[in-house]
């Protein structure tokens, strides 16, 4: 089902001058599996918006593995440079963006741990180069209309409950730890997320959404007005039954937990912050031997304009439609 699942929200924003454009995709999870043709499909897609930013919400490659061949990061690369001549693109890291592949670990039935930390300093540095991209490690991107942040969930925060040799699994599902989340946005440089500018909009790229609703998460980032988040592959629910699953639950989250909270996008009133995305790859290459799975998964896109239109202050204007590749 190689199609696009496109998602428009539209919200009043008060403190904004003038109407603002934002184009918005998560977890592309590249790796040779992910075909050119889909990479210049989503760019068509982002022109034919006229987007004034691109934010992608993490998870841009699969894992480290994927990019270690130089022409694999060329082809990323070059990807991205096309992208940032439609608009400026920022992004946040997520967790398969420091992951390396454990090579004992053969499918998603294998006890053995997936995956290890790592860093690549080489493909962040090869990502900051690209005229008009930025990868947001802890940093923001501020000019005269945004304020867009970029946070980093630290390897930690996605390893909890899980030992050094096994990997979760629907028996044992892996948690994100809170305590770490906390601690890591109390060690940011406060000016990043305090005493924000009041006159533009205000974005936080936070890859996974999960403790985004936790009170004590919300106190810290209350002055942002919209976050931008992914990792959840939209609970992985099949297309048809998205279309009727009104509820901000999936059917299984990363961690192999079922039914998990905040794994999509719930807007209903204009106090609602949060914008979960769906996947580019649904089922990424690493999820082996299921892989061919993707195909019945649409490619999720979506757009967040900013209106100074007060008809739209009580309620946002949300609307979803499928779109031919």
């Amino acid at each position: 089902m190689k199609c696009f699942y496109y998602s428009r929200y539209r919200f009043y924003n008060h403190s904004i001058k003038h109407a603002l454009n934002f184009f918005l995709i998560s977890d592309i999870h590249f790796s040779d599996k992910v075909k050119s043709v889909t990479l210049r499909a989503i760019t068509e897609q982002a022109s034919q918006k006229q987007p004034d930013y691109i934010i992608i919400a993490g998870d841009v490659i699969d894992s480290l593995d994927c990019i270690q061949s130089p022409s694999s990061l060329k082809r990323l690369t070059s990807w991205l440079e096309q992208l940032g001549k439609v608009a400026p693109v920022l992004i946040s890291l997520g967790n398969h963006d420091f992951y390396r592949k454990n090579p004992e670990h053969k499918s998603i039935f294998s006890s053995k741990r997936h995956w290890f930390p790592g860093t690549n300093i080489g493909y962040i540095n090869a990502v900051n180069a690209i005229d008009n991209v930025q990868l947001l490690n802890n940093e923001a991107y501020e000019d005269d209309k945004v304020y867009i942040f970029g946070f980093t969930q630290a390897p930690e925060y996605f390893q909890f409950n899980r030992d050094e040799k096994h990997s979760s699994s629907i028996l044992h599902p892996g948690n994100e730890d809170l305590d770490i989340m906390l601690s890591d946005l109390d060690s940011l440089d406060q000016k990043l997320i305090n005493n924000l500018p009041k006159h533009k909009a205000k974005i936080a790229i936070i890859h996974s959404p999960v403790f985004l609703t936790d009170s004590q998460v919300a106190a810290k980032l209350y002055e942002f007005d919209y976050f931008i988040s992914g990792h959840m592959h939209n609970g992985v629910i099949p297309p048809i039954i998205n279309d009727f699953w009104h509820s901000d639950r999936g059917f299984i989250a990363p961690g192999k937990k079922l039914f998990p909270r905040n794994a999509r996008a719930k807007i209903t009133n204009p106090s609602d912050k949060i914008i979960t995305l769906g996947a580019v790859s649904t089922i990424q290459d690493s999820a082996k031997p299921i892989t061919f799975m993707n195909g019945l998964f649409p490619i999720n896109i979506a757009t967040l304009e900013l209106t100074k239109n007060e008809l739209l202050a009580r309620k946002p204007d949300i609307k979803h439609q499928y779109i031919s590749l």
